[in-house]
């Protein structure tokens, strides 16, 4: 596959996010919740959505995360692109590792909502909008790169982009968490996309290490 033309954006965007983020985690850390948090909590859950919706938008960020990266290494490979399987693998699960890490390190409480939120573990950032921003971007970033149809990259980019932002909305009209935690979940995910693509860019990833089919013998070579 040809390199995509001139600088490559992913390096500032990147650290821009990864600075950003670095600044909103060292503020949380000393301040805790913001007064601004109360403002974009009451607008979300004012919005007209159902308990029902809201609820079926947050599964996007949950446990389903597993098995949509786990198809989309396996297409990785199962089209001869091992580098660029293992560089999504590394890219996710280093994200779900980093999500637990900060969490721990921060320690920041849960909203106090009635009725209370029955969610295990530590407030900031939240691990919904963190990991559905690296998989969904990642996944968005790959199709895009590729030589699928052009209707379905534009798709496949639309989808990434919103799924996250839908995700990060339910968790705050649902009560689990500070509008400011899933603003630092999309800072993080956008770093860990970021990162993908810079590693995916620099290595070739989206060319195939080997090819994608059986090997045809070789004129006059007798098969053993």
């Amino acid at each position: 596959m040809e390199r995509l033309p001139g600088r490559d954006p992913w390096p500032w965007v990147g650290g821009l996010a990864a600075l950003s983020f670095v600044a909103l985690t060292a503020m949380v850390a000393r301040q805790g919740p913001f007064a601004i948090d109360d403002v974009i909590t009451t607008a979300v859950q004012g919005l007209p959505v159902r308990v029902g919706a809201w609820e079926a938008m947050t599964a996007l960020g949950g446990l389903v995360l597993i098995p949509i990266a786990v198809a989309v290494i396996l297409a990785a490979l199962a089209t001869g692109r091992i580098r660029l399987a293992v560089i999504m693998a590394v890219v996710l699960i280093g994200s779900a590792l980093f999500t637990d890490l900060v969490k721990d390190a921060i320690a920041r409480p849960r909203p106090i909502v009635d009725p209370p939120v029955t969610t295990d573990g530590f407030s900031f950032p939240s691990g919904h909008s963190l990991n559905s921003a690296a998989t969904y971007g990642l996944i968005a970033l790959v199709a895009w790169r590729s030589r699928l149809p052009l209707m379905v990259r534009r798709i496949a980019v639309v989808l990434g982009l919103t799924l996250p932002v839908l995700v990060g909305l339910s968790r705050v009209a649902l009560g689990a968490h500070y509008p400011t935690d899933v603003l630092g979940g999309w800072l993080a995910g956008i770093a860990f996309v970021a990162l993908g693509a810079v590693l995916i860019r620099t290595s070739g990833a989206m060319d195939r290490d080997r090819p994608n089919g059986p090997r045809v013998p070789r004129s006059g070579a007798t098969p053993g």
